[in-house]
């Protein structure tokens, strides 16, 4: 299920996003949602979901209240109908009324939404370098997570360190990608500057103990000559800091498959892309692993190389990839601007790969086909409108603020986008945008329209008829035609060009209306005109 977001900029996407992961933060701590420092106050909502074919409320105004119904067909249902579910059973049964993952990618460069998870990335932390760790506890540690470009790496390492591989995860890879397969790996490890407070760690991995110290003990057996090397690292133009690395090198797929097989039987686990994710996970968290540099081959242009993947690549493989690992989990998945990155091409199938790439591996409908996973729920917030081509006006919530109250209101949009096209999409309600011209052209044609309406009405001077000469010339060059044939568009177009609300800006949905409500009534009045 997808759920676009759309809106001008400081209409509130970001923070709709940013507010969602503070809910489910704070219910998964078991806590109440602190003072916001830049507020003064505390962040009081209401919120409703379904989740295991139940429904569940949640409302916070200063303490908790957990409403809970069975009835999911039941649409509307008045809350009297809700079973009141008592804190200390909510937060002690939260598996049962929170969603399994709560993921949130963001592409830009801010680092606001990644310290929402900081509590979360701690308590991971503290529980794996434990000596004593539970490996059973490895799926329940992070309900919340934030995803990385670093996690791109971790994704497709995931997909080939595995014997078979799903056959939509090949065809990702080899079809979108351009991946045929993998080469090598090249772990990059890292001294940690916050040492290891521990004397009976692994001297091999800077005193690593628990999870970790477990997972790199085994990558250094199948790893090619370990080797480690002291180097200066430039911080940015003028810091430079020392590091003592290590490079553990897996020089191919036939390695990787070894190295993960034993891994699993060690650790008595089916081999799953999960587990062996959050394991490599693992080091970055502990602030132990500096890179991985994956190589893969690649046919381009019907030639076989080897590289390391673009930005675009990492950003599309990241998010793809883990809604794959999760489908069929109850997950809910935040993504902030997930196509800044991506090519045109890729934009424009976005939302088809998570459509289809993150169906059901079981279920099969009455025609015999795999499920779309209504279990897991996107949230895009996106300015670009590639991305939304194929979606129904149900699946957008257009964002804005009201100029009177200045409060912020999603609504959905008056027009689907499906079927509009970019060009219809750009100057539609959803974006507001007066053509899909460039300004200059635009002035150009609007000055043609009002000399062209002068010169029928009153009639121009030579200066203005050589200007509108000179104008008929250059939009001529630009392909717009030097007259209309049919002299009732011609009629339209004067009309037009009189009316203020047609004049060049940016237009609201509102002032659109009005445009197509006095579009309307000129064309009704010139068909009567040719009527009579």
């Amino acid at each position: 299920m997808n759920t676009v977001l759309l809106g001008q900029n400081a209409t509130g996407k970001s923070n709709f996003i940013e507010a969602l992961i503070k809910i489910f933060k704070y219910l998964d701590l078991g806590k109440e949602p602190p003072i916001e420092p830049e507020l003064g106050y505390k962040l009081e909502y209401k919120i409703a979901y379904e989740i295991k074919n139940c429904k569940v409320i949640v409302v916070f105004d200063g303490k908790y209240k957990f409403l809970f119904s069975e009835n999911v067909e039941l649409k509307d249902e008045p809350e009297e109908n809700f079973i009141t579910i008592p804190k200390v059973k909510f937060f002690r049964e939260k598996d049962e009324y929170l969603p399994k993952y709560v993921f949130a990618y963001y592409s830009g460069i801010s680092d606001r939404l990644n310290k929402l998870f900081w509590d979360h990335q701690r308590k991971f932390y503290e529980k794996i370098i434990k000596p004593d760790f539970d490996k059973t506890e490895v799926d329940d540690l992070r309900r919340l997570f934030y995803v990385k470009q670093i996690h791109s790496f971790f994704v497709l390492l995931a997909f080939f360190a595995l014997d078979t591989m799903e056959e939509k995860s090949q065809s990702f890879l080899l079809d979108v990608l351009g991946i045929e397969d993998l080469e090598s790996v090249l772990f990059v490890l890292k001294e940690p500057k916050s040492k290891w407070n521990n004397k009976d760690g692994d001297k091999r991995f800077f005193n690593a103990r628990g999870l970790v110290q477990e997972f790199l003990s085994e990558l250094w057996e199948f790893s090619l000559a370990p080797i480690y090397n002291p180097e200066t690292i430039k911080i940015d133009f003028n810091r430079e800091e020392t590091q003592n690395r290590l490079y553990l090198f897996i020089k191919d797929k036939k390695q990787l498959q070894a190295f993960t097989k034993k891994y699993f039987d060690l650790n008595k686990e089916l081999p799953n892309n999960t587990y062996l994710f959050k394991a490599l996970e693992s080091t970055y968290i502990s602030s132990l692993l500096e890179e991985v540099k994956v190589k893969v081959k690649k046919r381009v242009d019907g030639k076989v190389t080897f590289k390391e993947l673009s930005e675009g690549e990492q950003q599309l493989l990241t998010v793809i990839g883990l809604i794959m690992f999760t489908r069929e989990k109850e997950s809910l998945i935040l993504l902030d601007e997930p196509d800044t990155h991506l090519n045109p091409l890729w934009k424009y199938d976005y939302l088809y790969y998570l459509r289809t790439l993150a169906k059901s591996q079981t279920k099969l409908n009455e025609k015999g086909e795999v499920e779309e996973d209504r279990t897991t729920q996107i949230i895009i917030n996106t300015h670009d409108p590639l991305v939304i081509g194929s979606l129904d006006k149900s699946q957008v919530k257009l964002f804005r603020r009201d100029e009177v109250t200045n409060q912020i209101m999603a609504e959905s949009p008056s027009v689907s986008p499906k079927g509009l096209g970019v060009a219809g999409i750009l100057t539609s309600s959803l974006f507001g945008l007066p053509s899909t011209l460039d300004k200059d052209t635009l002035k150009k044609l609007e000055l043609k329209n009002q000399l062209a309406t002068k010169q029928k009405i009153e009639g121009l001077s030579s200066e203005e008829e050589i200007q509108l000469s000179r104008l008929f010339d250059e939009l001529n060059d630009l392909g717009f035609s030097k007259s209309f044939r049919d002299p009732l568009y011609q009629k339209f177009i004067i009309a037009l060009s009189q009316r203020e609300e047609f004049k060049i800006k940016h237009f609201t949905e509102q002032e659109l209306n009005t445009q197509n409500e006095i579009a309307q009534k000129i064309l009704d009045e010139l068909l009567n005109e040719e009527q009579e």
